[in-house]
């Protein structure tokens, strides 16, 4: 009768608990390394001033508008872009601005990108138009 008692306590635990599914947290501590590109329209050489900015563990604009990190774009290749490194799997909500020098114009825009193998990638960041 114990054994079996036993057997039906531990069933009874096994089953009777519900646990979350892994979730993957956006942050540092990985080797991930995302290379962004800013681009208004697809194009990038008139852009200058680009700023990019990166939430942790996000999907949308921070609502209290502070974000984990940033980094300031330099030209490679005639294109701007900034690299986030040591990052581990998880969301991200990137961030950029700056100015396009063909409309004469500031420009600002974010994605939300998630991170799933642990290498370099590359992301594009269209921007757009600063309304006033």
């Amino acid at each position: 009768m114990r054994p079996l008692l036993l057997l039906l306590s531990v069933a009874l635990v096994l089953t009777g608990c519900e646990h979350e599914p892994f979730r993957a947290i956006g942050g540092k501590g990985g080797n991930a390394t995302l290379n962004v590109y800013p681009s208004h329209h697809g194009v990038t050489a008139p852009l200058d001033s680009m700023v990019v900015y990166i939430k942790y563990d996000a999907e949308d604009v921070p609502a209290n508008g502070v974000y984990d990190d940033s980094a300031t774009c330099t030209y490679i290749n005639s294109l701007p872009s900034c690299t986030f490194s040591g990052l581990t799997n998880g969301n991200y909500y990137l961030y950029s601005k700056g100015y396009d020098y063909n409309i004469s114009a500031r420009v600002k825009g974010g994605i939300p990108y998630t991170v799933k193998l642990q290498s370099a990638q590359n992301v594009n960041l269209p921007v757009g138009e600063e309304s006033l």
